[in-house]
């Protein structure tokens, strides 16, 4: 489902679609590390700004079923327990998107002082 802008927010630019679909088509878990289809996990929401910048359309993580559900049902600290903070997560990942020049500083340095 696409996040339609409002009057606080904007909706996805063309950069944050195209790495929402990369991570769509990704066959490996970013936490687990299993193989299969995954689920675009928004860490914190498609809203969500730190340190005024809004990171909520980038910080997506591609999750197994097994780990969404972890996230979403066990909660975000017996997942942080687990498979180590979302935002160390996301990096890892970051690592292997072949469009990482097209990911603004500003979001990747919030992201990391995120720490969660």
């Amino acid at each position: 489902m696409q996040r339609r802008a409002t009057k606080t927010t904007r909706g996805p630019n063309a950069a944050e679609k195209r790495h929402l679909a990369w991570i769509k088509g990704r066959e490996v878990c970013a936490a687990t590390g299993a193989p299969g289809p995954v689920i675009g996990h928004h860490c914190e929401g498609s809203c969500f700004k730190h340190n005024k910048v809004l990171i909520g359309h980038w910080f997506v993580l591609g999750l197994s079923e097994f780990a969404d559900a972890a996230v979403t049902r066990g909660g975000r600290r017996q997942f942080r327990w687990q498979y180590g903070p979302q935002s160390g997560l996301w990096l890892r990942q970051l690592e292997d998107y072949p469009h990482r020049d097209e990911v603004p500083d500003e979001v990747v340095e919030a992201i990391r002082s995120w720490g969660r």
